[in-house]
């Protein structure tokens, strides 16, 4: 959590009358009870030592100190009784209470992925293929929910999944705890009911889910449900809890603030900053009141940490090194901690599930509060009562749950009773939904004389039926104006569905003959698709149906005057095959995996006075490897129409445009059969990771050959047309983005400007 000013020397140790102090705890007493809370003192009265408590305050990042007096404390053996915590103080104080040492705290901070925490959408390979083609074509995904009449937003920028795989990472499988007391260390972690703005004392329940509660910053992260309280990071309503330790019968305290100086007039730059600085000023507050509870026997330790911020995790360990410098310093002089030293006593770690061990599951409870069926949920989460599991297998399961597209949050928990293991597991469905708005913005200008450019949305209805339907449909409008929609319907659990839509285009595109333009072909076309589909796996699925299209071309008019008339139309229909493969990490900077996609049709086609039948088959093949920041992709694409159209006007393909023949225009070369390879080398300048956002950016270059044929047996290799690229690329959240030169051996070349998805 954000802090506020960081209090003078002088507040080390807040020097209190002891008449005051009684007041003072008096007063918290009453306040707790107004607020419904009965104190339960923890400490064990036949101590022949003073309780001590460990308070640990929120900060993010500049929760690194904690394990700094984590450290002091165990290398002069200093007894900790009751640890509570804030945000990333109840994080801190979690690990250590159930029995991790600051060196093992210390070394899990060192080895974790804090990019994960901020980060709920899963990599692009997890996601089931629907969904990435989804948002490949669509690439601004801005969580915007749609129910018909009104936009909604969802409660958070974060869901907290993230957040929930970090801290089961870290911490461990723990079951279900009667009370938090039960640890090697009793503990505390302090929440915000965010309605009222009071503070909520988690004691009890599944650890994992306390803690995620304890640091889920307010409009950022998820509020999480609890015993209906909506709660929130308990930084706003005690930063600092030393009333919470006194409350649980804490005799001695040892506070740890570690809040953030106020920013300065230039450091306040942006919006971000601004609120940042609200929130201090929030926090300041309560710990301002709960520093005046500590008396002249407890210990106020506030480390200086310099320009570590709280999103500062690759500084954790600096911040470490702070606290453990501060705290060694006041230890050494402190009567109360000279007292102590050395009567700390061993204690036997928790039991828990380790992360590589198998976990029988006699039972799983589902508390499934989304539209989807109890039976599709276990199916997707590939869970079944009776057998053994792993807790990385019921991550994984959480992990391709989440990765349907319309679950906000999922949630697992282990409780043991009778030696009965049950897996709790809460599923939220996304709140604002169940329409989603999805938009793409592309354009394409060579800087002479051709520009394109197309903008679209997309809507999503989502969970039609308890098996995951949906009603997808989508517009665009630019150079080419595209209308499609359809219904996707999974047969029950079977991985089956049945896919069905119509579809709308209006293309206009260049007739080339021999790299000679004969003039505009416009093209409009209006059609059915529909069929029967196997999902085999999420990244790899197979349709196999019909598809009926009718159109109409209106010829250049070199080529009317060939065939007597100026429209021609035309009407196809037939079977389809398609089947795609993809594991690639990105779709425009892939560093990792494959996409291989092919469609094949035989259709019969009426053209003109022809009617014969055409078989047609389109495949593509992308491979992507890197080492460090380099990486390399080759592509190869093969795209064959069989039939006896003299005019190649219908089932033809274009080639040219950036990386796709480089230097020469969009559509420079079309035909029948067309022939591509390529290799694109991109390395990356700047990653530009900003926790919640990674936006990288790149330069690259390509070599790449192809050509097109409108007869099979004119196909020659020899006669591949080579181009090259030089480019500067960003992956921007609308998209990639490029600013590019190419230049090919038919003697073009041409500088581009290019954003979007390819089109």
């Amino acid at each position: 959590m954000i802090q506020g000013k960081p209090a003078q020397l002088r507040d080390t140790m807040i020097q209190v009358t002891t008449g005051r102090l009684i007041l003072t705890v008096s007063l918290a007493a009453v306040a707790c009870s107004a607020l419904g809370e009965t104190p339960k003192p923890v400490c064990q009265r036949a101590l022949e030592r003073p309780c001590v408590a460990l308070v640990l305050g929120g900060g993010g990042a500049r929760g690194g100190a904690h394990i700094g007096v984590i450290r002091a404390l165990e290398e002069r053996q200093i007894p900790v009784d009751v640890v509570v915590g804030t945000s990333i103080g109840s994080f801190v104080g979690a690990l250590y209470a159930s029995g991790k040492s600051a060196a093992d705290i210390e070394q899990l901070f060192a080895e974790a992925d804090w990019d994960i925490g901020y980060q709920d959408d899963l990599p692009r390979s997890q996601t089931p293929n629907r969904r990435k083609r989804q948002m490949d074509d669509f690439p601004i995904q801005l969580n915007l929910g749609f129910d018909g009449t009104s936009v909604k937003l969802p409660q958070g920028f974060l869901q907290g999944q993230g957040m929930k795989n970090l801290i089961d990472q870290l911490l461990g499988t723990h079951v279900l705890f009667d009370s938090f007391d039960d640890l090697p260390i009793a503990f505390r972690a302090v929440a915000a009911d965010i309605e009222t703005g009071e503070q909520v004392v988690l004691d009890k329940g599944d650890l994992s889910t306390a803690l995620q509660i304890s640091m889920s910053l307010p409009g950022i992260v998820r509020p999480i449900e609890r015993d209906g309280r909506l709660l929130v990071d308990g930084g706003i309503a005690n930063n600092l809890p030393v009333s919470v330790a006194r409350e649980l019968g804490a005799n001695i305290i040892i506070a740890v603030d570690i809040g953030s100086p106020a920013m300065t007039r230039d450091q306040l730059s942006s919006g971000v900053s601004i609120l940042r600085q609200l929130t201090s000023f929030l926090t300041e507050k309560n710990v301002t009141q709960q520093k005046a509870l500590l008396s002249e026997q407890d210990i106020y330790l506030k480390p200086e940490l310099g320009e570590i911020d709280m999103l500062s995790f690759d500084k954790t360990l600096e911040a470490a090194e702070s606290g453990y410098r501060l705290a060694t310093g006041v230890l050494s002089t402190h009567s109360q901690a000279q007292a102590l030293a050395g009567k700390a006593q061993p204690f036997a770690a928790e039991s828990f599930i380790a992360s590589d061990s198998e976990l029988h599951l006699d039972r799983i409870r589902l508390i499934n509060h989304s539209r989807l069926s109890d039976d599709y949920i276990l199916k997707r989460m590939n869970l079944r009562e009776g057998a053994v599991y792993t807790p990385n297998d019921i991550h994984r399961g959480m992990q391709k749950l989440y990765g349907q597209g319309t679950i906000a949050r999922v949630r697992t928990s282990l409780s043991r009773e009778n030696d009965i293991n049950t897996l709790n597991t809460l599923v939220d469905e996304k709140e604002w939904g169940p329409g989603y708005l999805d938009f793409k913005l592309s354009f394409e200008d060579n800087l002479r004389s051709q520009s394109r450019y197309q903008l679209g949305a997309s809507y999503r209805r989502t969970n039609l039926s308890p098996y995951g339907a949906e009603w997808y449909t989508t517009a665009e409008f630019g150079t080419e104006k595209k209308f499609n929609t359809e219904l996707y319907w999974p047969i029950a659990t079977t991985d089956l569905f049945w896919e069905g839509g119509l579809r709308y285009n209006r293309n206009v595109f260049s007739y080339t003959e021999e790299g000679e333009s004969l003039g505009e072909v416009i093209e409009n076309e209006y059609g059915f698709i529909g069929g029967l589909g196997w999902n085999l796996r999420d990244k790899l699925d197979t349709l196999l149906g019909y598809f009926y299209t009718e159109g109409d071309i209106r010829l250049p008019v070199i080529l009317s005057e060939v065939v007597g008339q100026r429209d021609v139309d035309y009407l196809q229909h037939g079977a389809l095959l398609r089947i795609d493969f993809d594991s690639l990490d990105d779709p425009s900077f892939p560093t990792r995996g494959w996409k291989f996609n092919t469609t094949a049709t035989r259709s019969q086609f009426d053209l003109l006075t022809v009617k014969d039948m055409s078989t047609q088959v389109e495949l593509n093949l992308i491979g992507a490897h890197s080492i460090g920041r380099h990486s390399l992709r080759g592509q190869m694409e093969y795209n064959s129409t069989f039939n006896d159209d003299p005019f190649s006007l219908v089932g033809s393909f274009e080639l040219g445009g950036f990386l796709h023949l480089s230097g020469n225009g969009s559509g420079f070369i079309s035909g029948q059969h067309t022939r591509f390879f390529s290799l694109v080398y991109t390395y990356e300048l700047a990653e530009n990771n900003y926790r919640v956002l990674n936006l990288p950016l790149y330069l690259g270059t390509s070599l790449e050959a192809g050509n097109a044929w409108n007869d099979r047996d004119a196909i020659d290799y020899s006669e591949l047309i080579h181009s090259a690229s030089l480019f500067l690329g960003w992956d921007s959240p609308i998209g990639p983005a490029y600013l590019a030169w190419g230049k090919s051996d038919t003697g073009n070349h041409s500088a581009y400007i290019f954003m979007g998805v390819t089109f």
